[in-house]
């Protein structure tokens, strides 16, 4: 992938045009400036993710207020169109028409009674205040890209997406007295932010909702029961459908359990034990269940029971809401025999050089080959990451899980309230609930239901399954990263040697070089971003966020103090080379972070400054 992008200037043209000249005789040198690439596209990618996690919890919050009309909802708020006759005049078209959208099954009239009656609903169930009430104290920490012009405001409302819309309407009785009806399609939250450039980027996040509409009260307490308790419930309760680990998900490399997708859990629940327990579950906890000659049962309508994961929160060491660096660790490195000094070389040179990976280490009990020196890093760090997400996952859920490593948010799929009669299934709107994945949690005290004062202590580096899988996704991230930015062996033994600080094999054929600006520019593409932030920049990160199972990265040289006062560089064939600083004399500091290697290298050899210096060559 990055060779399509690196040799690093290919890259470098997309976006900045970083540097260049097939016969580049003499260095360019030229006002260069510091520009926030990389904060600005952290800020708006955690404001994204922020927000539209806002809207799920509104949403979940007010879904009963949404989802669910009744008679005396439809008479208090005078609906057009949520009514029964009209609801019914509605399937009958749609049994005797065939047209390429079922929204064309509605005169010009019947959407605007559409319209009107969701508008009401919507403002009547406060979603929008909550969201914006859930927002309120972060606005502060995203006002860099909060400027709008014209007065207008980060959230632009909720709207409807009926491209998909879908009726249904069932009659209980002869007499067409009791009836059920329902009507799907995506409700649409609106958003906005501005980039480094204050242009306006307008996104929209959609969740699909089912409006069950009846007048049996009945049933809706059964299915408010649904979505009032089960999200939290289960996961609380125990339920073997919300526990899971590596074995369950037939994960064998661990690295894999930090960034689980869809795939890992689509066969899971195709088994249909999954579904007796699903229900028996309801039955069991379900305050109606008493209830007698109801005309129905829950039940799936097929194997495909599951619709998507989406993990919460996870171990990790980037912290988005630390602006400058992110919660990274510093290490200095200088031209002292010290073992602090040594270990952190030799920790960097494993990183941006060759890695060496024959080193004797322990793993879950087994002598393995590995890294020394980032399996050291790692077994001295890890234990803090895993405390502070296990501590937010205690204050988020109530759980006091001492396996847990990720969580997330499973929903489920062709959930139905099932009339035998009528052989008809009525859709319930998604069900979603909190999951929790685990390594391993065949030991867990929170499942063994074990006190809290009685749990156990923590195991020892070299036999948790946790650690292995933190050490397995950091050097298995480390491997890519060497292979697709093409890193060579370091050679040089003390900083102050007069030898290039990085050899990368890639990065060759500059070209372009009037677009070429600043360290900032290098920093943009070495991150693998570039400088609109368009689709082909963000789609190749992604891609190689995904290959490494991780869910940042970045690489950068910046100043190790005040980011403004950058390092200034020119270009000579194939090298980057520092000059000096742009204001005063400071430190360097090469940035770094890729699975749980969250590092700033800081060159504080005073000798590396005297005089210039090759950053990366390319040989």
């Amino acid at each position: 992938m990055l060779k399509k992008i690196l040799p690093i200037v290919s890259a470098f043209v997309l976006g900045f045009g970083l540097v260049s000249t097939a016969c580049s005789k003499k260095p360019i040198v030229i006002e260069q400036e510091y520009k926030p690439f990389y904060n600005y596209y952290v800020l708006g990618d955690s404001f994204e993710k922020e927000v539209e996690a806002k809207f799920h919890e509104a949403l979940a919050e007010k879904q009963n207020a949404i989802i669910y009309i009744d008679n005396q909802m439809q008479n208090n708020m005078s609906f057009t169109f949520f009514n029964q006759d009209n609801l019914e005049e509605i399937n009958k078209r749609k049994q005797n028409e065939s047209l390429p959208s079922n929204y064309d099954l509605l005169s010009q009239r019947e959407k605007e009674a559409l319209d009107n009656d969701l508008n009401k609903i919507i403002k009547t169930s406060q979603i929008e205040k909550t969201i914006l009430n859930s927002m309120s104290h972060k606005l502060t920490f995203y006002e860099t890209i909060l400027k709008f012009k014209n007065d207008e405001f980060w959230f632009k409302g909720i709207s409807y997406d009926f491209n998909n819309i879908d009726f249904g309407y069932l009659s209980l009785d002869k007499e067409n007295l009791n009836y059920i009806a329902n009507i799907s399609f995506d409700l649409v939250f609106n958003y906005q932010y501005t980039d480094i450039d204050e242009n306006l980027i307008k996104n929209k996040y959609k969740e699909e909702i089912v409006i069950t509409i009846t007048n049996q009260d009945s049933i809706i307490e059964d299915l408010k029961f649904l979505t009032n308790d089960l999200r939290k419930n289960l996961i609380k309760d125990r339920f073997e459908w919300a526990w899971f680990d590596a074995y369950d998900l037939r994960i064998y490399d661990y690295a894999e359990i930090f960034s689980l997708s869809n795939s890992d859990f689509e066969n899971i629940f195709r088994f249909d034990k999954f579904e007796k327990s699903f229900i028996n579950y309801i039955l069991k906890n379900n305050p109606n269940t008493e209830t007698t000659n109801k005309s129905y049962k829950f039940a799936f309508k097929n194997d495909e029971r599951f619709k998507n994961f989406k993990s919460i929160d996870k171990i990790e060491n980037f912290n988005p809401d630390q602006s400058k660096k992110y919660g990274a660790k510093q290490l200095i490195l200088n031209d002292t025999y010290e073992s602090d000094n040594k270990f952190n070389t030799d920790l960097f040179k494993s990183i941006f050089g060759e890695l060496i990976n024959d080193d004797q280490i322990i793993l879950e009990n087994k002598l393995v080959k590995g890294n020394k020196e980032i399996y050291k890093f790692l077994s001295e760090e890890y234990l803090n990451w895993l405390n502070e997400f296990q501590t937010r996952f205690a204050q988020n859920l109530g759980i006091n899980s001492d396996s847990v490593v990720n969580y997330g948010e499973i929903t489920l799929d062709n959930f139905c309230l099932y009339f035998e009669e009528f052989n008809y299934y009525h859709p319930v709107n998604p069900i979603s609930y909190y999951t929790a994945i685990s390594v391993n949690n065949l030991n867990d005290s929170y499942l063994r239901e074990e006190e809290l004062e009685n749990k156990k202590m923590p195991l020892k580096v070299e036999e948790d399954p946790i650690f292995k899988a933190i050490y397995q996704n950091t050097i298995n991230a480390v491997k890519i990263f060497q292979e697709d930015y093409g890193t060579k062996k370091i050679t040089w033994n003390l900083l102050s040697d007069s030898k290039q600080l990085i050899s990368l094999k890639n990065l060759t054929n500059y070209s372009n070089l009037k677009n070429f600006s600043s360290i900032s520019d290098v920093n943009a593409e070495l991150s693998l971003l570039n400088q609109n932030f368009n689709t082909l920049g963000k789609s190749e990160r992604d891609y190689f966020l995904n290959k490494t199972n991780s869910s940042s990265f970045h690489f950068e040289f910046n100043n190790s103090e005040e980011l403004e006062n950058i390092p200034i560089i020119e270009m000579n064939n194939n090298q980057i080379i520092f000059k000096k600083f742009k204001d005063q004399a400071s430190y360097i500091s090469v940035d770094f972070n890729l699975s749980f290697l969250n590092l700033n290298f800081v060159i504080k050899s005073d000798k590396f400054y005297w005089f210039e210096r090759t950053l990366i060559e390319s040989n």
